[in-house]
């Protein structure tokens, strides 16, 4: 069989799922229920995507188990029913992937290293790399083209730097993890006071670090600034999405997501599996508990409870500030109705 195709039922197998229909039909792509074609695989993940099934040209569905799929016909198409298409739809994808531009397995010959440094085995570095004084580079790493590795910094095993990233001096990055193209980890974080004689500002130094757990992934153009005077801290598992910035001495803990354009302010404290939705702003020093969830744009200026719901600006319980929108909402017609009372 042809790379990347796949029969239902091997699938099947993979996916430990019911199969309704065909074993030996092939798929050969993925794709959105909307956009599918013959010879895809699509997920459905709820009743309204799979009444879309019907209509739409794909070989095989992935389908939640308890939802009833009308006019599938079994003859010509196969279902596989699992218990979670979100988990199945990880899997399908991973056989689907298209491979990224790595380095062949070594080091490039525009590679730039310290003599003090320390490069593990079987790493696959790309073109214009630096590596300075003092840095230890874990086995299997792969750095890509133009990735800057700073003083004294520990990368981890099998951990891939995308072109353009930049680690500076001694911060420290765990194993598995993946950063996407210009992140930049250990910059200065943002401090500054007025002089005494309010003339101008002056710049408040960081001397601490980046300490990033194993398994995180950080997405294009994110910043994650350097400790005042100790360690900005990411914990293992957690994914931040392109454009994000963690200030300095943040404490984030394992297994959270940002979505893009997220802004934490300063020494600010994020329990385990925290979701916080796109263009939310954090203010320094707040906490956030295990298990919160902050909707998208909301800005956050108090601590949140573990396993609340925030949202708003200003950010408040997701219930109570829902209720308050609503009640807005009405105002227009009590005033209109209040003022035809007073005309009376």
């Amino acid at each position: 069989m042809a790379l990347n195709q796949h029969t239902a039922g091997s699938l099947a197998s993979l996916l430990c799922a019911e199969m309704d229909g065909p074993a030996d039909i092939i798929c050969t792509g993925a794709s959105s229920i909307a956009e599918s074609k013959e010879g895809d695989i699509t997920f459905m993940a709820s009743a309204k995507y799979a009444r879309c099934w019907a209509d739409c040209d794909a070989t095989i569905g992935i389908v939640q188990k308890e939802i009833d799929v009308q006019g599938h016909d079994a003859s010509s198409r196969t279902l596989l029913r699992v218990d979670s298409p979100e988990l199945a739809m990880a899997k399908v994808l991973e056989l689907f992937k298209t491979s990224v531009d790595i380095p062949l397995e070594g080091i490039h010959e525009s590679v730039v290293v310290d003599s003090s440094a320390t490069i593990g085995s079987k790493v696959r570095i790309g073109p214009n790399v630096v590596i300075a004084a003092n840095a230890v580079i874990g086995d299997g790493a792969i750095f890509c083209s133009n990735v800057r590795i700073g003083s004294g910094c520990t990368i981890g095993s099998n951990t891939t730097l995308r072109s353009g990233v930049v680690i500076e001096h001694d911060c420290v990055v765990g194993d598995d993890c993946l950063f996407h193209p210009n992140v930049t980890i250990g910059a200065d974080g943002f401090g500054f006071c007025p002089a005494s004689d309010f003339s101008s500002l002056v710049k408040l130094q960081h001397v601490g670090n980046v300490e990033i757990g194993n398994c995180v992934e950080i997405g294009a153009n994110s910043c994650v600034d350097r400790g005042k005077f100790s360690s900005t801290k990411i914990g293992n598992g957690t994914k931040l999405d392109n454009l994000v910035q963690i200030g300095h001495n943040c404490r984030i803990g394992e297994n959270c997501v940002f979505a893009a354009t997220s802004a934490i302010g300063g020494s600010v404290q994020i329990g385990n599996w925290v979701q916080i939705a796109a263009n939310v702003g954090i203010a320094p020093h707040c906490k956030v508990g295990d298990g919160a969830k902050i909707g998208a744009k909301s800005g956050v200026m108090h601590d949140i409870p573990a396993g609340e719901e925030w949202l708003g600006l200003p950010a408040g319980k997701m219930s109570e500030v829902l209720r308050q929108w609503a009640s807005t909402r009405k105002l227009p017609g009590i005033i209109a109705q209040f003022g035809r009372s007073t005309d009376q």
